[in-house]
């Protein structure tokens, strides 16, 4: 149900020459608070009357010339935004404008003109409906004659809103009146149970022959045994592939396997730091081997040009000792004798020998440095080779892990579609228990069938589901410290009256403050409920003054009121922002949440002009 079901956004009220007056809300837990005759409960009645109300919002004098209210809504199935805008003028309020737009975009689209009667064609009802995924038609009207009457959006409505009379009532919430004439309305009752139970009704037709009702009842039988069938065997080869599973047990291996993955994971952060910090150090091995590599050529080239210098040395020594050996001739120009002196000779193979004697001096030293550096390379290839293997390592125990949580999330994939088998069986369990339920109805339905009678009966859930509806508001009391968690089944469905019983007590013995908690309490439930059952609602509930403490006696009946306890008030807003995630609350009220609650759109009006802001209605 998380993308299913609608979203108020923004109530907007406009007129001419005058301040727009606005409230934003959000997806969880909206709450608007502060002091009375600030507004609040005017806002709440624009939002009922933008929704289909037949009655026009009271009017405050301070909202007087406020001619439109608009209110934005928001389509989690189709990601669309929708505006609503409905005159507040008595002479054209029957009119609503549908936009496909937000109100920041109203004059990008045309309006389609709804009406606020139910039975039109083209009516507001039909199409919230369908924008909730709702395909309910008919409510039972009457039992005796089988009457049946519209389902309409304003169902809901009742049972999503919530204004400050109605919330204090003894009646059940069910019922629009707090009178003992409503207390079995057929038309509500029908309504509530069609919510929670997704039943629709056949639309009333005159009375049939018995012949023709038992056929019918019979055709219903066969078709529902069938059904039976069905589940039974489906439960069976469900059953069989749970290999002994309980839900809780696969529940804890699906935990121990996420916790596995996640070590895992951490450990496969560690492996990259390491890896990461192997190749920074390989990186720097192999650019001090690159430096050391080009010196060693540079001077092995250098030693080539020293041996090269000694060998041209020893050419000359030898050229100039054979020269030495020629006979005395003539200048052929000067016809003089050339002669060379011995001591020319010795002056001169004594300055080749010193240059030999220098230059293998100079072949030693560098010879010695180029020893250095192949020794130096050496140690560093070594080197290079040992980060290499460890890269290499590390790659492999990545490579291993990367398995490891390859196999664990298979595994896990399995445990879910096990889990997930095991709660289709419990449904389909449930579905055993209303099939057969309704099987034995029918069969006692055939032998009591008559044809002067078309009554019928109102679909109620069974005692198991109505049990698992107690059970949810059962938990928001507790969760809100107004009742003890210790004990069980403190909650129950009062058939007679249509609701709950709470610590043993009628609700009509409580007073008005504590009528309040119970009744929300009770409005909520049938939102949670329908969410986690995937059955049809709008997504949202908006309640007037649920914490609000009556501190007077009630001068017509003598009334003593229950305050509500300061930690019931605190755990109120805690729990409905927990439970709201995926849902929307809004809530109207006096009181204010505390202080360090996160997660919640608030609003808070001072009533005073010069502290923020006043009111709904902003000062002109």
């Amino acid at each position: 149900m998380a993308d299913v079901g609608l979203e108020i956004k923004m109530l907007l009220l406009q007129g001419t020459k005058k301040v727009d007056a606005f409230l934003n809300f959000t997806t969880g837990l909206n709450v608007v608070a502060g002091a009375s005759d600030t507004g609040k409960s005017f806002a709440y009645e624009c939002i009922n009357y933008v929704l289909g109300s037949s009655d026009l919002p009271e009017m405050p004098n301070e909202a007087d010339g406020y001619e439109w209210a608009l209110l934005e809504i928001f389509d989690k199935t189709s990601r669309q935004s929708i505006t609503l805008k409905r005159s507040l003028l008595e002479s054209q309020k029957n009119d609503i404008y549908y936009f496909c737009a937000d109100i920041a975009h109203l004059d990008s689209t045309s309006p389609e003109t709804l009406s606020s009667d139910s039975k039109a064609k083209n009516s507001l009802s039909a199409k919230l409906l369908s924008l909730c995924k709702c395909s309910y038609r008919n409510i039972l009207r009457n039992c005796s004659r089988g009457e049946t009457g519209a389902f309409t959006f304003r169902k809901f409505v009742y049972l999503t809103m919530m204004n400050e009379t109605r919330i204090v009532q003894k009646n059940s919430p069910i019922f629009i009146g707090d009178t003992k004439r409503d207390k079995n309305s057929t038309p509500e009752v029908s309504s509530f149970f069609t919510i929670l139970s997704g039943l629709d009704y056949e639309k009333y037709t005159k009375p049939e022959s018995v012949e023709v009702k038992k056929a019918q009842i019979k055709g219903a039988i066969d078709e529902l045994t069938l059904i039976f069938s069905d589940l039974q065997k489906e439960i069976t080869e469900a059953e069989e592939m749970l290999d002994d599973y309980a839900p809780q047990q696969v529940s804890e291996i699906i935990k121990g396997i996420e916790n596995s993955i996640k070590q895992q994971r951490t450990a496969v952060e560690e492996f990259e730091k390491d890896r990461e910090k192997s190749l920074m150090q390989l990186g720097l091995i192999m650019r001090e081997r690159g430096r050391i590599t080009d010196n060693l050529l540079k001077f092995k080239l250098l030693k080539k040009n020293y041996q090269s210098d000694i060998e041209r040395l020893g050419f000359i020594e030898q050229s100039h000792d054979y020269t030495g050996q020629l006979a005395d001739v003539k200048c052929p120009i000067c016809h003089t004798t050339m002669k060379s002196t011995q001591e020319n000779k010795e002056i001169y193979f004594i300055a080749i020998d010193k240059e030999k004697a220098k230059l293998n001096a100079h072949l030693i030293d560098l010879q010695e440095t180029i020893d250095d550096f192949e020794k130096e390379l050496l140690e560093i290839e070594k080197s290079v080779v040992k980060q290499q293997e460890n890269i290499k390592s590390i790659e492999h125990k990545l490579e291993k892990q990367a398995g490891q949580i390859s196999n664990a999330l298979i595994e896990h994939e399995r445990y879910q579609k096990i889990r997930d088998k095991a709660l289709a069986i419990q449904n389909n369990k449930k579905k055993l228990y209303d099939t057969q339920s309704r099987i034995q109805e029918l069969n006692k339905r055939i032998d009591n069938t008559k044809s002067t009678s078309n009554k019928v009966e109102v679909k109620k859930l069974s005692d198991e589901l109505m049990k698992e509806f107690c059970e949810i508001i059962q938990g928001l009391l507790e969760s809100w410290n107004f009742i003890d968690i210790s004990c069980e089944n403190i909650v129950y469905f009062n058939k007679k009256d249509n609701d709950v019983i709470v610590n043993s007590k009628t609700k009509a013995s409580y007073g008005k403050g504590a009528r309040a908690i119970i009744n929300s309490s009770f409005i909520i439930a049938i939102l949670l409920y329908c969410k986690q059952n995937g059955l049809p609602h709008p997504g949202f509930v908006v309640l007037d003054s649920p914490l609000t403490t009556y501190k007077e006696k009630d001068k017509r009946n003598n009334e003593k009121n229950e305050e509500v306890s300061k930690s019931v008030k605190n755990s109120f807003f805690n729990n409905l922002a927990k439970c709201s995630t995926d849902c929307q609350i809004i809530v109207f009220d006096n009181e204010t949440p505390s202080e360090d609650l996160r997660g919640i759109t608030y609003h808070y009006f001072t009533g005073n002009p010069d502290i923020n802001r006043t009111g709904f209605i902003p000062a002109q």
